[in-house]
């Protein structure tokens, strides 16, 4: 709602707009004349700029205010969706940890029964049974060649997805050789071990330099 003060400088201001448009200079005295009217101009717009920079002030103020009450709601829920990601990380990596055991042990029967069926055919050879040894070293060859699978699965929970970057630690910096595949590192340059990191998925060796990886939890509204 315009009070009487606003409503009074709008309509100062309406008439220095028609007066603007009235105004013709084809002389030495129209030209004097513009030159006063610009500075009342010029007042008029000091006044103007006068009488909203209180109002300016407050709401700039006002909003501070709200944004900084917004900012205090949310502290402890930020707070709150922290403790609950790193839990859920740190038990993603515990599944993580045991799946790769499972999946070496796995493995290790695997290479174990391949190894029984392959000394089964060398003894069927050894025997003069070729379709013995024929047979087991086929399966020895499939058994071998099957990928290792662990039983345990990756939590899940719905609306959440995990994502997996593996990082470069520096735990000896001395230890950090100069250059790596052309790459300089010592300085020791994270960006490059990082790069590394990824693209070994942490199978790299480098003296001075283990790799881990990291993980974060987002989660949809």
């Amino acid at each position: 709602v315009m009070n009487a003060e606003e409503s009074k400088l709008g309509n100062e201001v309406s008439l220095i707009e028609q007066r603007a448009e009235a105004v013709v200079v084809a002389s030495g005295a129209d030209f004097e004349d513009a030159g006063l009217f610009l500075k009342q101009i010029k007042q008029a717009q000091k006044q103007v700029k006068d009488y909203w920079a209180q109002p300016k002030t407050a709401a700039k103020n006002a909003h501070q205010t709200i944004v900084d009450r917004e900012k205090a709601m949310l502290a402890p829920l930020m707070e709150a969706e922290k403790m609950v990601k790193n839990s859920m990380v740190n038990y993603q990596a515990a599944v993580e940890r045991a799946r790769r055991r499972a999946e070496e042990e796995a493995r290790k029967r695997q290479q174990e029964e391949a190894d029984r069926l392959l000394q089964q055919a060398l003894d069927a050879q050894d025997s003069g049974n070729d379709q013995d040894a024929a047979i087991n070293l086929a399966m020895a060859e499939m058994v071998d060649q099957m990928p290792a699978q662990s039983p345990i699965e990756a939590p899940k929970a719905a609306g959440t997805s995990v994502s997996k970057t593996w990082k470069a630690r520096v735990v000896d910096e001395k230890a950090v050789p100069a250059y790596i595949n052309g790459m300089m590192l010592r300085k020791v340059d994270m960006s490059a071990l990082n790069n590394i990191a990824k693209m070994t998925k942490g199978t790299a060796e480098i003296p001075g330099v283990e790799f881990y990886q990291d993980m974060t939890i987002s989660a949809r509204s």
